[in-house]
């Protein structure tokens, strides 16, 4: 993989700003991070900073609907954000010579909350029927939610799910909003980072022209992190689904643990697609499963690995999964060969999220806002490569540690 250079640079304002050019690209993306996410909540306004990334497409000086969308798709660009458990992401790629346009669109958002009653309360509708349609009436929905509040104990802001409460949301008032805006959309809690056709005295001028004037408070107190790992857990949700399933969830490391590419490692082989142990035992063998996987949900404070099956038909119970799921975890042969095997598809699939200039800017800035260090982008793969087989091996021994294990049952309503 090519060597990403990054060019940093910090205003008098306290934000970062990460220049990195990459060599005969026409695009640039313009990606702001904020270090607020559902962590940050107020435990009786969740969703809000879900509902704030909504807002945030019509927060603009100019007083024009839609402003953000339409200069974008003018200039040829795509835009989306996302939110997390701990920060919130923006990102605009466009045509390299519109970077300029880019960098403005999210300096005119981040400086001043003009968001209106009629904006909000169209916002609040929008968030409640992506709850409505994801959560509530989705098939299975309800389960991450459950995983949340099943995996932590009541006082963590882990809790919770990122879409939070629709009954919360929908109380948001404006007081909450503004506060919200002026507490962590300010430029000492965000990183900028431009990647694509760039050239970085350009970037850090461009910059310090849209974004020098912003005034920054004081970087915002986060809260004390109540963690609040359980393990040993089990429920029972009843759910309008067609057929049992189980969820296990592991407590881990926080993301910043370099034993968390262990979990990796050990999740790619024991549920890491149709030739890991658990789809070749609950698929092929037993056939007691649709689907079974694995994966690792990466948080800043505590991680979890979630393992699942669904079961085939109406005749497999969440018991039946649940010992099968054991069986296949704990026989899993675990050699030399498994591990280099998951070590080159994990490195494989890093480099090429790593081919876009979208996923690199989202990349850098997770590695500058967590680890403070932009240029560790470049040795995400040698971190996999270097973990021993003495390190998987402990991970997989937790993993084997079955009364450490919550269990989720999913059961036809």
């Amino acid at each position: 993989m090519p060597h990403i250079t990054t060019y940093s640079h910090t205003l008098q304002n306290g934000m970062r700003v990460i220049a990195c050019p990459i060599p005969d690209t026409a695009l640039v993306t313009v990606h702001v991070q904020y270090n607020v996410g559902s962590f940050n909540e107020d435990p009786s306004r969740t969703g809000l900073a879900h509902l704030f990334e909504h807002l945030m497409f019509d927060n603009t000086s100019t007083g024009v609907d839609k402003h953000y969308d339409a200069l974008c798709t003018r200039a040829g660009g795509t835009n989306n954000a996302y939110t997390t458990y701990d920060h919130t992401a923006y990102h605009i790629t466009l045509p390299s010579h519109q970077m300029e346009l880019g960098l403005w669109l999210e300096a005119d958002r981040m400086q001043a909350f003009a968001i209106t009653d009629q904006a909000l309360r169209v916002q609040q509708s929008v968030v409640v029927e992506e709850i409505n349609q994801n959560v509530e009436n989705q098939p299975y929905g309800q389960v991450w939610p459950t995983i949340d509040r099943m995996s932590f104990t009541p006082d963590s802001h882990y809790s919770w799910n990122v879409y939070g409460s629709a009954h919360h949301v929908e109380a948001v008032s404006m007081e909450d909003a503004t506060t919200f805006f002026h507490r962590y959309y300010q430029p000492a809690n965000a990183v900028l980072v431009v990647a694509g056709g760039c050239n970085p005295e350009e970037v850090f001028r461009l910059a310090d022209l849209y974004f020098g004037l912003i005034p920054s408070a004081t970087i915002p107190h986060h809260p004390q992190p109540v963690i609040g790992v359980q393990s040993g857990q089990h429920e029972i949700l009843r759910d309008r689904v067609p057929a049992e399933a189980a969820f296990i969830t592991i407590p881990l490391p926080p993301q910043t643990d370099a034993r968390i590419f262990d979990a990796e490692i050990v999740s790619r082989v024991i549920g890491g697609g149709t030739s890991s142990s658990l789809y070749q035992h609950l698929v092929h063998t037993t056939r007691s499963a649709s689907y079974t996987g694995a994966f690792i949900d990466r948080r800043a404070h505590a991680s979890l690995m979630i393992i699942y099956a669904y079961g085939l038909d109406h005749t497999i119970t969440a018991d039946r999964l649940v010992q099968e799921m054991q069986h296949a975890i704990l026989h899993t042969a675990l050699t030399s060969q498994a591990i280099s095997k998951a070590v080159q598809q994990l490195r494989t699939a890093h480099a090429f999220e790593l081919q876009r200039s979208s996923s690199i800017a989202n990349e850098v800035a997770y590695n500058a806002m967590y680890f403070q260090h932009p240029e560790q982008v470049n040795t995400v793969l040698e971190a996999y490569a270097s973990r021993t087989e003495e390190d998987v091996h402990a991970m997989f021994a937790r993993v084997c540690t079955t009364n450490t294990w919550n269990r989720l049952d999913v059961i036809p309503a």
